[in-house]
């Protein structure tokens, strides 16, 4: 009997595939194009013998052309659009992230629910994202 959060986690992880990553994957070719790079990562809903679940989560990391290796600290630390699941909520947050090698943050832009988080809402964060780290 799955409960309502599981079957909640089925959705994101099918939105994720449909939605999410070919959007993501259509960005970062564009980018590509233009000489820079990207990754996308994804995890699977886990919930182990923990209190607090591995949530599911999607996100595209980018390697600026001026900016090409990995920093060697907090190799995790890249430019990126994210978004994660938030299953007590049944919602997803949306994070974004612009730490170069010149500094810069992550943020949660805010918690969407599934069908928020469409093709537009994530190019426009994205084309925010890149265009904040061009410019830098």
């Amino acid at each position: 009997q799955a409960s309502p959060e599981d079957d909640w986690i089925a959705k994101f992880n099918a939105h994720r595939e449909k939605v999410i990553r070919p959007v993501m994957e259509q960005l970062g070719k564009q980018i590509e194009a233009r000489g820079h790079d990207f990754h996308i990562v994804s995890r699977d809903f886990r919930r182990g013998n923990r209190a607090i679940p591995d949530e599911a989560s999607i996100r595209i990391d980018l390697y600026l052309a001026d900016e090409k290796t990995r920093t060697k600290i907090n190799a995790d630390r890249r430019p990126h659009l994210g978004f994660t699941t938030a299953s007590k909520k049944m919602m997803v947050q949306a994070t974004i992230c612009d730490i170069t090698s010149r500094g810069g943050n992550e943020s949660t832009i805010g918690h969407f629910t599934l069908e928020q988080i469409d093709a537009a809402f994530i190019q426009s964060r994205f084309v925010a994202l890149f265009k904040r780290l061009v410019a830098a």
